[in-house]
């Protein structure tokens, strides 16, 4: 009986803990972040995408590399390409810490069989094609109307 006590006792102390945090504006997944992340993963994060995006417009050809420029000037496709590479490996790399704790809820998780999960898919998309042409036919009787008028 007293372990029951105990344990209820430590839920509403638990309880008022998180009204108390609320009241004060502090956040759970803010301190989260400040605790469990460091700032270099953020940094490293923002540098993974800004490289990314500048390889990316490297290989479209819409920031241009000089011939004369040292080293990558007479390559600047295989530049880019490895500029993207790395940067995408980069950018998994700084996303890991974020989705770590996820993994083991995912072995928690109770799939559908096989041949339930692919008829749910199949309705699903049925019921996308079926919408998608009932807003195509409104678009069109739509259009019609309006066409009348103007």
């Amino acid at each position: 009986m007293a372990m029951e006590k105990d344990r209820v006792q430590e839920k509403i102390e638990k309880e008022l803990e998180k009204k108390r945090e609320r009241s004060e504006g502090k956040s759970r997944i803010m301190e989260y972040l400040r605790t469990e992340h460091q700032w270099e993963n953020y940094l490293f994060l923002i540098v993974s995408v800004v490289t990314l995006v500048l390889g990316f417009l490297i290989v479209d050809g819409t920031l241009v590399i000089k011939e004369s420029f040292p080293l990558i000037g007479k390559h600047p496709k295989i530049f880019s390409w490895s500029l993207v590479i790395i940067s995408f490996f980069g950018l998994i790399y700084a996303l890991y810490p974020f989705f770590k704790p996820a993994f083991p809820e995912f072995k928690k998780i109770n799939w559908l069989p096989w041949k339930k999960f692919l008829g749910n898919t199949i309705r699903v998309f049925l019921f996308l094609i079926i919408f998608t042409l009932l807003f195509l036919l409104y678009n069109k009787f739509i259009y019609e109307i309006l066409a009348l008028f103007y």
